[in-house]
């Protein structure tokens, strides 16, 4: 089984993206307190039936197996849950978290590979210490794995579009004092709220820009995506007992939706910006908007440089 935090060498990492209808590839490379830069982004239609196919050429061509890979596991193959962290020692620990999420999940506790990530020691308003939970179908995992493995591609650990928008958000100057992210994919949303690259908590859409862009009045998409980010908003707010949030941040988007930031802005008490990655890496390749948001997962999971071993 694959871990998702995982000890790794920090110089540079692959991370591959395996979407409904394309495949995106992306590599980082650090050094030292340089920022980050992004050495390859392309994304590659992915016809049915034909992953395998597209997987190994991208790795025959840019030499996978020997490179340090990640991938980001789809939605459906994992919960994501915020629960208080057991009172035991650190060997009892993921026993004692199995037993407090078997009832949270939609699938048989002994089919879930469990990896945990915590919330900031010093989260003023919690009540008790607080962890993040990630239960993971391991048939979703095996998948992913034999995939990757056929392909010829070094896989080395396995991400989650929550963490990979965090690392994202990690790179904007609103982080420091806090900021909420929000993405649009083509039938599904995501809202994350970090603070000095800690993710305090995410919210998923069940609407994305197909939805808006064929909608004969988007205006009640809109208006769902507001609430959905005030709620967020709100939550971090009272949950956390943190300072307001006062910056929120769209995602690149593949292509315009007309009246989303206008909406944002006039119906959120929060300064609202757009995220164009160009700004925030160093970056050997071009990147138009549309490509940045088509390899949005693929350049947050490439950015991760997780040290910390449960």
């Amino acid at each position: 089984m694959l871990p998702f935090l995982k000890k790794r060498d920090q110089s540079g990492l692959n991370a591959v993206d395996v979407q409904a209808d394309a495949v995106c590839l992306t590599s980082i490379r650090r050094q030292g307190a340089e920022r980050a830069r992004l050495t390859l982004c392309e994304c590659r239609p992915l016809p049915a039936g034909e992953e395998g196919k597209a997987l190994a050429q991208l790795a025959s061509q840019h030499g996978l197996k020997r490179s340090h890979c990640t991938t980001v596991l789809h939605p459906d193959g994992y919960k994501l849950l915020l629960t208080e962290a057991p009172d035991v020692s650190a060997d009892e620990l993921k026993a004692a978290l199995r037993w407090r999420v078997k009832d949270l999940i939609d699938f048989h506790i002994n089919d879930a590979t469990l990896d945990v990530f915590e919330l900031p020691g010093a989260v003023s308003g919690a009540k008790a210490r607080e962890m993040y939970v990630v239960a993971a179908r391991n048939d979703a995992i095996q998948r992913r794995a034999d995939l990757m493995e056929a392909a010829g591609i070094g896989l080395e650990v396995i991400d989650i579009p929550e963490l990979a928008q965090r690392n994202l958000a990690a790179l904007l100057p609103e982080d420091a004092a806090g900021v909420a992210f929000l993405s649009l994919q083509a039938t599904s949303g995501l809202i994350t709220v970090t603070r000095q690259g800690m993710l305090y908590l995410s919210r998923s859409l069940n609407l994305g820009l197909e939805t808006l862009r064929t909608a004969v009045d988007a205006g009640a998409y809109l208006e769902h995506i507001v609430l959905e980010v005030q709620r967020s908003l709100d939550y971090f707010e009272s949950h956390f007992r943190e300072a307001p949030i006062r910056n929120l941040v769209l995602a690149p988007l593949e292509a315009p939706v007309p009246g989303l930031l206008e909406n944002l802005a006039a119906n959120l008490n929060v300064t609202v910006g757009q995220m164009d990655i160009r700004q925030l890496l160093d970056s050997d390749v071009e990147l138009p908007p549309a490509l940045q948001a088509r390899c949005l997962a693929a350049i947050g999971a490439a950015l991760r440089h997780e040290v910390k071993v449960l």
